[in-house]
């Protein structure tokens, strides 16, 4: 796991107030495709505050959820507090082996791509058990949104942050343990007061990790977008769209 996910627990609640949620789309078509349903043992890993964790709940479905950030954990717990959980980092999984139907994970593979994972993921899951992987990917196509990411994306970052490079699919090459990796997307919008714009920012990994100062700055650089920005300065409520990333992969067993 890279250090800097750690910046996550300084910033949970943050995270927990400005991330977007998921389209329902998403876990109808986990139900499906691959066939999860209410008696199906899921076990959703690095959960942080559970954005994912409240649509599989509101769908039925109830898994066992690990995360290794306390404070993201707590806020998670908080919600749901009738579900399982452990602090566990994701390429160290605290359960036997063949015991769930599915292992997911949202906006958090990148963190732990690799054999290594790969491996004790497939250990834990059943025989024709599956992988599903989700992101959410902030689509630049609008105006404002790409000048948003030219603000985000001039401070310092590891490739690592940006899942949208594909690294992180690496990790599916050279490997046996699961079958080639599918893919299917949808569209989301997130709708949010204007000002809270700011607050995205500020619960991402590495503009939480910045000293104070550049924080200030990249809040102050993001109000002057929303105050002049053609597409949005007009507006109290603004639409923020994204693109919702579905991989999945069967376990080979």
């Amino acid at each position: 796991m890279n250090s800097l996910a750690k910046s996550f627990d300084i910033c949970s609640e943050i995270y927990e107030s400005s991330r977007p949620g998921y389209p329902d789309a998403v876990v109808n078509f986990l139900k499906e495709k691959l066939g999860f349903n209410a008696s199906s043992k899921l076990l959703e890993l690095a959960a942080g505050t559970g954005k994912f964790t409240d649509l599989l709940v509101q769908h039925n479905l109830h898994p066992t959820v690990t995360e290794w950030l306390p404070n993201m954990l707590n806020i998670l717990k908080a919600k749901h507090p009738k579900l399982s959980s452990a602090i566990a980092k994701a390429e160290n999984i605290p359960f036997k082996e063949n015991l769930f139907d599915g292992v997911l994970t949202a906006q958090a593979f990148h963190w732990f791509a690799s054999h290594a994972t790969l491996s004790d993921i497939a250990r834990v899951l059943k025989r024709n058990g599956y992988l599903a992987i989700m992101f959410q990917e902030r689509d630049n196509q609008a105006a404002w949104v790409y000048e948003y990411h030219k603000i985000i994306f001039s401070y310092p970052y590891e490739e690592i942050v940006r899942f949208e490079l594909g690294a992180w699919k690496k990790a599916f090459e050279n490997q046996h343990f699961f079958s080639t990796l599918e893919h299917q997307q949808f569209t989301y919008s997130q709708h949010f007061f204007k000002e809270n714009l700011v607050q995205r920012a500020l619960g991402m990994s590495f503009i939480a990790a910045l000293p104070e100062i550049k924080k200030q700055e990249v809040t102050q650089r993001i109000q002057n977008l929303c105050a002049t920005h053609p597409q949005i300065k007009d507006h109290d409520i603004i639409g923020f769209p994204y693109i919702t990333h579905v991989y999945w992969a069967k376990v080979l067993k």
